[in-house]
């Protein structure tokens, strides 16, 4: 039924398209370019930081003034900027280390047992050991970070306070190559070997 469709579209189309009134096209691009500016611009004001949507206002006041053409290239010069910036902001990748005593989360309602396990000196939140993550994370600081992270667990075991879980945050990491995730994989195999402690 398709395929029939289509093939009538396509041997007649240019001849019933001269029935269709100019204005219903005209109203059908209108409409088509008010919804891409509302999901790409309004919609997505909370996506974003300040300076990743100012890049999408550039582009899109260049795209209406001087064609798509010169958009393309704003694009391009505006991503990169971001990127720069971004990565001269957060040259380094760890932002900090805590246990979890100091991270309390509101998002669970916890059980009776389930708060006493993570009151439990032995094994909660005492012997959880938070890193968290900030920037671009990418083949040249990958070596950084995790050097960083195995000096951080070796002076927690040299000085008694083992944990039992490390948990690296990335809700502040803005992107991460695939050579760093690769090390980060490595990186959770070496810990759990040499420590004995599970990395999530």
């Amino acid at each position: 039924g398709i395929v029939a469709v289509s093939a009538v579209i396509f041997v007649y189309g240019p001849t019933m398209a001269s029935y269709v009134p100019r204005c219903m096209a005209g109203t059908l691009l209108l409409h088509v370019g008010i919804d891409l500016f509302i999901e790409g611009v309004v919609e997505s004001y909370h996506d974003y930081d300040r300076l990743e949507y100012s890049g999408i206002w550039l582009i899109t006041v260049v795209m209406i003034t001087f064609g798509m053409d010169a958009a393309l290239v704003a694009g391009i010069i505006a991503a990169l900027s971001t990127y720069a910036v971004q990565s001269i902001t957060y040259q380094y990748p760890i932002r900090g280390a805590m246990t979890a005593t100091r991270l309390r989360s509101s998002a669970w309602n916890r059980s009776f047992e389930a708060q006493e396990i993570l009151m439990d000196k032995m094994k909660g939140r005492q012997r959880i050991y938070v890193i968290q993550m900030q920037g671009h994370i990418f083949f040249g600081n990958v070596t950084t970070m995790t050097d960083e992270i195995k000096r951080k667990l070796k002076e927690k075991c040299n000085a008694d306070d083992k944990p039992i879980v490390v948990i690296l945050d990335f809700s502040r990491v803005l992107g991460i190559d695939s050579s760093a995730a690769q090390t980060i994989a490595k990186l959770k195999d070496s810990i759990l070997t040499n420590y004995g402690i599970e990395l999530v």
